[in-house]
């Protein structure tokens, strides 16, 4: 349990950051890891929409509190994460918002950042997870001028305004 953390925007919680999680722990200075390569560290990712994903994060907080005893369920945000390449074709409701896919590139680079897990390739990992994400938006705006379909948001809700 201590070494598991929600990716999540909570602006009810108290977020720490993966320098905190990898560095800061009961006893330690700051400068050794937290970890020693023996216990992996955890993190949840959660997919799906904004309000989906609002259901599964209580969810899993009754779960942790029923399993763990704990209060709340840690939570994580990164400093580094700024609007992915999605963001053209689907955009989030605000800008502190991404998709999981980006969450995932985000994390994988701070996480490489970090002294303890900079030889471990991350960064390397990132940057496929970042190439199949433009794979991805490029297939999907290909398939959308197929079908005759706007690629842009506000062009495809324009009709949706009384």
């Amino acid at each position: 349990k201590d070494m598991v953390w929600c990716l999540y925007p909570n602006k009810n919680a108290l977020t720490k950051s993966v320098q905190d999680i990898v560095f800061h722990s009961e006893g330690s200075d700051g400068h050794q890891p937290k970890t020693n390569g023996a216990e992996p560290l955890n993190f949840i990712l959660i997919d799906g929409t904004w309000n989906n994903s609002a259901a599964m994060v209580r969810r899993l907080k009754e779960r942790a509190q029923l399993v763990w005893g704990v209060e709340d369920l840690p939570c994580i945000s990164l400093a580094t994460l700024g609007a992915s390449s999605m963001h053209r074709l689907r955009p989030q409701p605000s800008w502190d918002r991404t998709c999981t896919a980006a969450a995932a590139i985000g994390l994988l680079s701070e996480l490489h950042h970090q002294p303890a897990f900079s030889s471990h390739g991350l960064d390397n990992q990132a940057d496929l997870l970042d190439d199949a994400v433009d794979a991805l938006l490029e297939a999907l705006t290909s398939r959308r001028l197929r079908m005759g379909r706007s690629i842009t948001r506000r062009e495809r809700h324009k009709g949706d305004v009384c």
